[in-house]
């Protein structure tokens, strides 16, 4: 057993000759240390065999007296032992074991409190003195349109350098059966890399050959290779496609670079066309990307809809997946307006089929957003100015918000920029004159630039905040585009949290940004970007503590399930994850890197990895054999990629790193082109 110093985060081994145990703990707490208990006691313990006596025992009866929730009505299923349990409970904020019955925690507290919990039948788990927190809930990704094809995707999240992401992109050209392409679909940065820029067309076609290939970033840009050009039919007479730009070379023939100006509309229909799996192989990525959830200890998902994710259509395949019982993750999800220009009809036509809060606990329908009207949002790209939206906009806002406000409909709203918060926000306190806007949760998303003045609007009407990190990935050009100063603000966190409004944080996965939430947790607590470009001010930098809370409970809170999951308590679903590092204790950098060694929702064991491999569901393998998750995984962690560093990168800035703004990203925006001054992003 690891023992650990009373409220520390580290373990400490004792030398004495009888070796003592402090629990971990609130630092008010005033618990003695007790003698550890007898290897081969905790070892009957842990095969379910403890007796009446379990607790003296252990001798362990008064470690945590006071700790442990009400007396058992009978054994648990499941009971969590030696373990360090962040529970974001601000009435107990630090605990030793759990445990469970059927899919809800019904005791928190000590090992020997547990004791009385065991039975015969009674699985008992040993952490290893491992950290546990509550399973984290992303309050904003786009799951069930990245789930149809995540296994298809070549994932660049977390690849270290240029020079071996361009490798995995030859290899899976090699692998690749026709019709299909290689398509890399967002999730990384440019700055992410050790040569600080993106492929070229020149890389990408001599890595792909004739195997048609399409790589998008951020919702920029994308790059057709030239074999997917041949197979779009795109020639010189091809218009642009909607809200972008078709590079033309001088001879008027296309490059294959297509630039997002004013819509990421062209980016959304390009890749459209790209050949996708069966419905039965798009139902088992599905089943792959809640795995890859698990795996890094996320248990709930809040999907934000998205343009050409129509419902009902669009839904039957993860609802078949909640109907068979094959859910892995809880999946809460908004309806986006899908028809722009003619969202009111969308609303009331989905308003006769399904309202809020139907479904259950694995798949509910909890709103609207993030779009309600197209009219009434902004960029999904720092580096381009920022369009006033039509004059229309008011008006067709308030028929929108006031039907589904009326009809009790939560609403979630994009808004990056204050400028479009503002006008959304004129718009919502007409609509709460008519119809209170109290009686529904509602929140703007994003809101890099959200103004004091607005934030005290949103607190007036009793909306919320969720924020995303995309600044992680794309903060670089938002500094070159917008300044350092509103790069220090964006969004300011510090600020919403001193005017106490309820901020929830996710991703806005998987193009936009990594579905990695520890890439979140460690961009919240560090203000560093992927390139390590620290942006945020210290005002907004928040404890790791407040991070993780906004990371569970707060997402919770968001579709109105505080009471039910977000925290480990008696009562509450048993959502949780058992951590490969002390998220409280390892270094900031080395945040991004934690992966979850157990995973339990519903206290049932979904995802288990080295020590805890045993527990492991059964594992579901994506077909055909030729698709990329079965050769990369998913997210590829610093720690296990042992890449190669890319011919020029020397390490840090001023080391020969970046051989100056030649290396870094042509960033092509409204204003025009523009690069960093420096290669590595550091100035």
């Amino acid at each position: 057993m690891k023992r650990f110093s009373l409220g520390g985060n580290a373990a400490a081994t004792t030398t004495s000759d009888t070796p003592r145990y402090r629990h971990w703990c609130d630092p008010a707490c005033g618990h003695e240390a007790e003698p550890e208990p007898p290897r081969r006691q905790f070892l009957r313990s842990s095969l379910g065999l403890a007796t009446a006596g379990g607790v003296a025992g252990l001798g362990l009866g008064g470690a945590l007296a006071g700790c442990a929730s009400t007396a058992p009505a009978g054994p648990a299923d499941v009971v969590l032992l030696n373990a360090r349990i962040a529970t974001v409970d601000p009435k107990r904020p630090r605990a030793q074991a759990l445990a469970i019955v059927g899919e809800q925690f019904a005791a928190v507290g000590s090992d020997a409190d547990m004791q009385r919990w065991i039975g015969p039948r009674t699985r008992v788990i040993d952490a290893q003195g491992r950290t546990v927190v509550p399973g984290l809930i992303d309050s904003h990704a786009h799951f069930i349109r990245g789930g149809l094809t995540y296994t298809q995707e070549l994932r660049w999240d977390g690849v270290p350098s240029l020079a071996d992401a361009l490798v995995m992109l030859r290899d899976q050209a090699r692998r690749t059966q026709p019709p299909h392409w290689v398509q890399v679909v967002g999730g990384f940065s440019p700055y992410q890399f050790r040569e600080k820029r993106l492929p070229t067309l020149q890389e990408i076609n001599a890595a792909t050959g004739d195997v048609p290939c399409f790589v998008m970033n951020l919702y920029d840009r994308a790059f057709l290779n030239r074999a997917a050009l041949r197979v779009l039919g795109f020639d010189r007479n091809t218009p642009n496609p909607i809200g972008s730009v078709l590079e033309k070379d001088a001879a008027g023939n296309p490059t294959g670079l297509v630039v997002n100006t004013t819509s990421l509309g062209g980016l959304v229909a390009l890749f459209a066309r790209v050949p996708k799996l069966s419905d039965d192989d798009q139902a088992l990525s599905t089943q792959l990307y809640m795995r890859e959830m698990n795996r890094l200890g996320l248990t709930s998902v809040v999907d934000a809809g998205g343009g050409g994710q129509n419902y009902p259509e669009h839904y039957s395949g993860i609802a078949q997946l909640a109907a068979e019982r094959k859910m892995t993750l809880r999946i809460s999800y908004n309806l986006f307006a899908q028809r722009p220009g003619q969202e009111l009809a969308d609303y009331q036509a989905w308003s006769q089929r399904v309202a809020p809060g139907q479904g259950d606990d694995w798949l509910r329908m909890v709103g609207a957003g993030e779009y309600i009207l197209w009219a009434a949002t902004d960029p999904a790209n720092f580096g381009k100015s920022v369009a006033p939206a039509p004059a229309i906009m008011e008006s067709k806002l308030t028929e929108v918000a006031t039907y589904l406000v009326g009809k009790g409909w939560p609403i979630r709203m994009h808004a990056s920029y204050d400028s479009t918060a503002t006008r959304i926000l004129d718009v919502l306190e007409k609509v709460n004159r008519d119809v209170p806007m109290k009686n529904v949760r509602w929140a703007l998303d994003h809101c890099e630039t959200l103004s004091p003045r607005s934030m005290e609007r949103v607190a007036a009407m009793g909306g919320r905040i969720a924020i995303q990190n995309r600044m992680s990935l794309d903060g670089e050009v938002f500094a070159q585009t917008w300044g350092r100063e509103a790069a220090a603000d964006a969004p300011a966190i510090g600020r919403m949290r001193a005017m106490g409004l309820p901020v929830a944080c996710g991703t806005d996965s998987s193009r936009a940004t990594s579905y990695n939430p520890w890439v979140s947790l460690h961009w919240l607590v560090t203000g560093k970007t992927m390139g390590d470009t620290r942006l945020n001010a210290d005002r907004n930098l928040v404890s790791r503590d407040e991070a993780l809370r906004m990371w569970t409970l707060e997402g919770a809170a968001l579709t109105g399930d505080e009471a039910r999951k977000g925290s480990i308590q008696p009562g509450k679903l048993a959502d949780f994850a058992l951590l490969s590092d002390d998220y409280f204790a390892v270094p900031e950098d080395d945040i991004r890197d934690i992966t979850a060694v157990l995973t339990v929702v519903g206290g049932a064991v979904v995802h288990g990895s080295g020590a805890f491999a045993a527990q492991a569901p059964a594992v579901v393998k994506p077909m055909p054999d030729w698709l990329p998750v079965n050769v990369y995984g998913g997210y590829q962690q610093r720690r296990k990629s042992g890449m190669a560093q890319a011919p020029g990168a020397a390490g840090m800035h001023g080391a020969g790193c970046c051989a100056g703004s030649a290396s870094a990203p042509i960033i092509v925006g409204d204003r025009g082109n523009w690069r960093m001054s420096c290669g590595c992003a550091v100035v």
